[in-house]
């Protein structure tokens, strides 16, 4: 499939737009920036030994009082935004990324069940799904999370799964989107002669659905996956804005963007516009390649 990709209309398309090419430019630059944090950041803010609270608070190197080695000047603790930023942003890309795949995973697997197997399994799951619809997705990712970390830490766990409960929660709002893509798909291609033959000559029903449906249903579902990644970033981000996403000793954009905004009428204002901007690049090329993406596996606009 993906040497189909990599010599059709998706390289061809993806060759012609300057946007897609421009968006992955940005992607691939923070993606790479986040992953290479330790070695190409000019501090490690986890290190508090080299942390000096009379750099704290200091502007950007260009304004008066800002030092070259702080190019994006430091938080009040100290610590340099830009390296605070790339190590943050691993946290976000983490929790971004994971949250999606794991969606991806349920979503898939209840949409490719309800679709092929149908009767009352199909309406109970559809109808599970049209409920949480009806609320936003991200007060089930807040109920799920207080719930949640109200019972690990009666168990004495606290801090120590909270990134993992972040990616649950974002995870169980977001899988409806999959499931329903998945399981309009599967009702088409469940009815297609390639199933009726593979029926008749007695392969099972697992079979059928993992070898010959599900490769003809993930083209909306990696569209949909992309686009979601941002999603899942920004709801992290705001998660963590409001205090209960990751821990605040664990620098992510949303925890940056939530300490800065404390000190953001005194005047500092790099705190908050820095990893606001770095958010906003993020989601920006993501949501971007996601719409190319989109276009591209679009055979009308072909």
């Amino acid at each position: 499939m993906f040497k189909t990709w990599l010599d059709g209309p998706v390289a061809y398309s993806f060759s012609r737009s300057r946007v897609a090419q421009f968006a992955a430019l940005i992607a691939v630059l923070m993606f790479f920036g986040a992953l290479l944090a330790p070695w190409i950041a000019p501090h490690n803010p986890f290190d508090l030994a080299s942390l000096d609270l009379n750099d704290s608070l200091l502007p950007p190197a260009w304004s008066e009082q800002g030092l070259v080695k702080y190019v994006l000047g430091t938080d009040d603790q100290g610590r340099d935004v830009l390296s605070t930023i790339l190590y943050g942003s691993r946290i976000s890309l983490l929790v971004g990324f994971s949250s999606v795949l794991l969606a991806m995973f349920l979503g898939v697997g209840l949409g490719l069940l309800s679709g092929f197997v149908g009767g009352r399994l199909d309406a109970i799951i559809m109808r599970i799904a049209d409920v949480q619809l009806s609320f936003p997705a991200i007060l089930i990712a807040l109920l799920i999370d207080g719930v949640a970390r109200v019972v690990f830490a009666d168990q004495g766990h606290g801090e120590g799964v909270a990134i993992l409960v972040l990616i649950g929660s974002i995870s169980l709002a977001n899988w409806v989107s999959y499931a329903r893509t998945v399981r309009g798909s599967t009702l088409v291609e469940k009815n297609k002669e390639y199933v009726q033959a593979a029926r008749v000559i007695g392969v099972p029903s697992i079979a059928i659905m993992l070898r010959h449906v599900l490769p003809n249903v993930t083209g909306p579902v990696l569209v949909i996956a992309t686009i979601n990644i941002a999603t899942a970033i920004i709801t992290e981000a705001t998660l963590s804005f409001l205090g209960v996403g990751v821990p605040p000793t664990t620098p992510s954009l949303g925890t940056m963007i939530n300490n800065g905004n404390n000190f953001l009428y005194s005047g500092e204002w790099w705190l908050v516009v820095f990893p606001g901007l770095a958010l906003v690049l993020l989601c920006m090329s993501v949501n971007l390649l996601g719409d190319w993406l989109r276009d591209a596996l679009n055979p009308k606009l072909q």
